[in-house]
């Protein structure tokens, strides 16, 4: 069927001509049967008025049910164009001929075919109307040869007022119809290209309210566009500061995920120049700066390196004398309880200097690895038991949720990794302190075996989290500063990642990520577990 006929824009003239035409038939044909009756007319003269109310009403409504099927609308037009002809025609046949007032609704019939079919429907209705006015009247004693002219030239020239205003609408409306393609086009390749930007983007009003969240933007705030919509940005992103410039600050997201982002704002202006509000764009700046730390911490360690062995014989020569000739002194000469006590002080420090020594040798220079696959949760289990034991873990509750996680790495330097995690996490509770809580979990995630050690002690400022890795760095009486480092540069041997997430007064949850071993690895690990 060809479009024409099926045409949505001449489907909705249609139905409001159909409606128009009911009203006005109602109102001029009612009104005039009202005066007429009221001024003492013959009401047996209305019938055939009446009767011509009731076949436009029986028209409409017959066009009514043809416009519900939406088809032949081309044909329903030139249906109606000739309705309403017909019903001028019959109205001014019955009130007048030429003398009828009602010579305009055949104006009204050309303005109707003008709307419905443009310049064909105008032509239409003016042919209609001339040769039904002239049929009417042309016979008539009264009407005159200059009165048909007069109202036959009006027909024709509405005729052609309401063609061409007609065909001036309809090229109106179909540049209107390109610029809204392609303003539609335009609009859907700017959402496209705002919408794929890998950095953040958010536009706020004057107020600072949110006007428009991107998709990465969608996922660093941990808000859908949707829900972050007429919020405040302070609410959102609290650090960002609006025509700012650039800055770089620390946040955290809905999912409560701290990142590090690097922003920069400017405002927005209008067409006249005034200022419609500001837009935010920023990027994640999380993983690289980890791993601009990671390089600088692997700088550090390089250099650590480099002196560790030449330190390492430095020193321990010099202690291995002095812990010779203080055991030779307390076994040749006898000596007080004061002198026996300062050298067993003497040895006692030496021996610790020796240890601090060692540590800091496997922080510098750790041992080469010798991966095999193992069930994580059984080499966790193992050194649990342990530690349980250890003073250092007197007064404490140690919790394990352990399940089999196997993995490819080097089993003594996870013990040591393990070992190392729970020391720290005693040392944080402070063991004298009753009721302390240390929980030990494993388990896989996708490619990974995940290790956990939580505890409940005072926790971790956000000044000491970024610098806990490093050499020397503690926070503790008793610490060297020197455990951490090496759980950290044993798992970056791995391949795999430590993280903290702690606030003060909540605890500390540090989380190593390693490698999963293999199917087949796996299957031997649970062999060799069992």
């Amino acid at each position: 069927m060809p479009s024409a006929q099926r045409d949505p824009g001449l489907y909705r003239k249609l139905v409001w001509l159909t409606v128009f035409r009911v009203v006005t038939v109602t109102v001029l044909l009612g009104g005039t049967a009202s005066v007429s009756l009221g001024a003492g007319g013959d009401p047996g003269g209305l019938a055939p008025l009446y009767l011509l109310v009731g076949v436009s009403y029986a028209a409409s409504a017959v066009f009514g049910l043809a416009l519900r099927r939406r088809a032949f609308l081309v044909t329903t037009a030139y249906a109606q164009i000739v309705l309403d002809v017909a019903v001028a025609a019959a109205v001014v046949a019955l009130t007048g001929g030429s003398e009828s007032v009602f010579i305009f609704m055949y104006l009204l019939a050309v303005v109707n075919g003008a709307i419905l079919l443009f310049r064909r429907g105008a032509i239409a209705a003016a042919a209609l109307s001339v040769g039904a006015y002239l049929s009417l009247t042309a016979s008539r004693p009264h009407a005159t040869a200059l009165t048909l002219f007069v109202h036959s030239g009006a027909f024709l020239v509405t005729a052609a007022l309401a063609s061409y205003l007609a065909e001036q609408l309809r090229a109106t409306g179909e540049r209107l119809a390109e610029s809204e393609s392609d303003l539609a086009v335009i609009t859907a390749l700017h959402e496209s290209i705002v919408g794929s930007m890998t950095s953040g983007m958010v536009t706020l009003d004057p107020a600072g309210a949110v006007t428009y969240v991107n998709r990465a933007a969608e996922q660093m705030i941990g808000l859908a566009d949707a829900q972050a919509r007429g919020r405040p940005v302070a609410e959102l992103l609290p650090a960002i500061q609006p025509n700012a410039g650039r800055d770089e600050i620390e946040v955290e997201n809905a999912r409560g995920e701290r990142l590090r982002v690097g922003y920069s704002s400017f405002p927005l202006y209008g067409r006249e120049g005034r200022e419609i509000g500001s837009a935010v764009i920023f990027q994640d700046l999380t993983r690289l700066r980890a791993m601009e730390e990671a390089v600088q911490r692997t700088e550090r360690l390089a250099d650590l390196g480099r002196v560790a062995a030449g330190l390492a014989h430095e020193l321990r020569n010099p202690l291995a004398s002095m812990s010779g000739s203080i055991e030779l002194l307390r076994a040749r000469t006898p000596a007080g309880e004061d002198d026996r006590r300062l050298m067993d002080i003497v040895l006692r420090e030496a021996e610790r200097l020796n240890g601090l020594v060692t540590d800091f040798l496997q922080v510098a220079r750790p041992p080469p690895l010798r991966r095999e696959a193992i069930d994580l949760a059984a080499v966790l289990e193992e050194t649990v038991r342990v530690f349980r034991h250890d003073p250092g873990a007197a007064g404490l509750s140690i919790e394990a949720a352990l399940e089999p996680a196997p993995a490819d790495c080097d089993p003594g330097q996870v013990r040591q990794v393990a070992w190392n995690l729970l020391v720290n996490a005693a040392q944080a509770i402070d063991g004298a302190r009753k009721g302390g809580r240390i929980r030990v979990a494993c388990r896989t995630e996708g490619a990974e075996a995940v290790l956990e050690v939580e505890d409940d002690g005072p926790g971790i400022a956000a000044a000491d989290r970024e610098r806990i890795f490093l050499p020397f760095q503690t926070t503790k009486e008793r610490g060297t500063g020197l455990g951490l480092a090496t759980v950290h540069r044993i798992v970056d041997a791995h391949g795999g990642r430590v993280t903290v997430d702690s606030r003060p007064g909540e605890g500390a949850r540090f989380t190593v990520r390693l490698p999963a071993a293999s199917p087949a690895g796996a299957a031997r690990a649970d062999a060799a577990a069992g």
